[in-house]
Formats: C-alpha cells, structure tokens, sequence
C-alpha cells in the first residue's frame, strides 16, 4: 500500500483530468486522498460539498486546505490576471501551500501534481508548491494533464516546452506557428457553453484576448531550480466505470461550463486519453503522466524505448 496525494488547485480538476487514475489506485489497495487547495469566494461551500460527493464516489479520502483561489487575492488584477507567468509575487502564497501540505504528507507519499496546462496562476502555483515539497522530503512526484485545459490543440506541446526539458515525440506533443497555436486555443475557448453567453463576434474577440494571454504566460521559461527531467507514462484506465460518471456528476456548478451534460463531458475527456496511444476497447481509455526525476538526489529516469 502507498499514500498517493493527487493535488488538485479547484475542487473538479482531479475528476477531470485523471478520475480513472484515483480509481486505478484505489482498486489497487492504495490509501488515496483527493486534495483541493484553493477554495474561497461566496460558493465555496458549495464547492466544497461537491468535492465531498465525488470523492465519495471515487472511494478516497478528502482534504480541502480552504486557502484563497485568485481572484481572492491581491496579486490578482481582473480575470485575465488568472493567466499569467509565475513570478515573486506568488512566492508568498507558494510557500503557504508547501507549509499546509506538509501538515498532511510525510515521508513515502507519492505526489500527482498538475503540469499547470492553460496557464492559470493557481494550477503554476500548486505545480511549483509540489515541486518544492517534493524536494524538500524526498517525495516522488508526477504531473497529471490539466483537464479540460488540455483539450486545446498545442497546449501540453507549448507547456512541456516552457518546462524546457527533452521530452520524446508523442500525440499532443508536436509544436506550430504562434498564429497556428493562438488560433487553436481561441477554437477551443469559443466552443465552451460557457462562452455562448456571447455573441458571436464578442465571442471570438473575448476568446482571442484570452488566447493571448494565455500564449504570453506559457511562453515563460524554466524559472531558477532543477530543470525537470520528465517521463511519460501512459495509463489504461477505465472510460465507464459508473463511478466515474457519477464523480463527474457532482459537480453541477462547473460541468455546464464545458458540455452540454455530463456524459457529453465524459466523451471529450475520455476521447482526449484515447489520442494518446493505440486504439483500446471503447470501455478504456489512456491518462498520461509526466514523472519528474530531477528532485530526488541520484534518481535517473528510466530510459526512453
């Protein structure tokens, strides 16, 4: 049995990127818990009861730290200060997530932390807090595929690519033109319900300045630390699995602000994983990690086949 931590910056981003991950690790005998960080702001309870449903469901263990999400915080200037390149003035906050988880995590817990895809300061901030905790006790560490950040063709590619680390060619990892990756996170931002309060040409002006933000914020280099020496692996997991429907489900505050319900959701998630690698039974699906070997001294990755 292992103590796994899956770290995740809102309550929903674990369900949505790697449900079939916690659910793996769980059937597995693992001692599973499912941590949200930020949590604030008048719904909060309503968060939070939702994060209790799924973990419920899930079958792991739940912890919620309650500290403030962005917009809550004053180094945060209107919503596209919700994208931006991770900096000092997030230090303060960062050192405040490593001193809280560390009431929690102890020596031989195994991290799953977010790569921070699609820029957003709380998932940069959560993924250097693990980094550092890693370091600091030894932890082994892996980042899960911000979902549903990732679902924006080039956002992994140019995320791996500010981490400057060497990573193989895979599907999601190939690079193009600034115009080209713009254009790719703009689609994708325009097709979100939540999006389609707008009208169209707002629409496709609101999601392109947001897509410039977001380009600007990843295009941020490997701050001062160990470079991350990264290692994909590639998970079979189950797509159908009732209790990944049913964690998916509880959250009702957020699914209608990415698909029509929640199945429709679960078929963009799970069609995403099945891109990753060779075709698989329609009952499974894959989830990709990235396993960071640059924290724990003399600890080299396996190598590339």
């Amino acid at each position: 049995m292992q103590r796994i931590f899956y770290l995740g910056p809102h309550p929903d981003d674990i369900v949505f990127s790697c449900a079939g991950s916690v659910l793996a690790d769980v059937a597995s005998g693992h001692e599973v818990t499912l941590v949200s960080i930020f949590v604030s702001g008048e719904h909060a309870a309503t968060r939070r009861a939702e994060d209790e449903q799924a973990a419920a469901a899930l079958g792991c263990k739940y912890l919620s730290l309650d500290l403030f999400e962005a917009p809550d915080r004053p180094e945060i200037s209107g919503s596209l200060g919700l994208f931006m390149p991770y900096g000092p003035p997030h230090l303060g906050i960062t050192s405040e997530v490593v001193t809280r988880l560390g009431w929690h995590i102890g020596a031989g817990a195994h991290l799953v932390a977010p790569l921070a895809v699609g820029a957003h300061i709380d998932h940069r901030i959560v993924h250097e807090s693990a980094r550092s905790l890693a370091f600091a006790q030894g932890l082994s560490l892996a980042y899960f595929e911000d979902l549903p950040y990732s679902l924006a063709r080039y956002a992994v590619a140019r995320r791996l690519a500010a981490l400057e680390t060497t990573v193989p060619t895979l599907p999601g990892t190939e690079r193009a033109s600034r115009s080209q990756e713009l254009a790719g996170y703009r689609d994708y931002l325009c097709k979100l319900p939540l999006m389609k309060r707008w009208p169209p040409g707002l629409r496709a002006i609101g999601s392109h300045i947001a897509a410039r933000a977001v380009f600007a914020a990843d295009s941020q280099g490997q701050r001062p630390g160990p470079r991350p020496r990264l290692t994909p692996k590639l998970r079979v997991v189950s797509a159908s699995l009732p209790a990944r429907i049913q964690a998916l489900r509880a959250y009702q505050s957020q699914w209608p602000l990415f698909a029509d319900s929640p199945e429709a959701l679960l078929a963009r998630l799970v069609g995403y994983g099945r891109s990753l690698g060779e075709p698989l039974p329609d009952t499974q699906t894959y989830e990709r990690t990235w396993h960071d070997h640059s924290l724990v001294p003399g600890e080299e990755p396996p190598p590339t086949r």
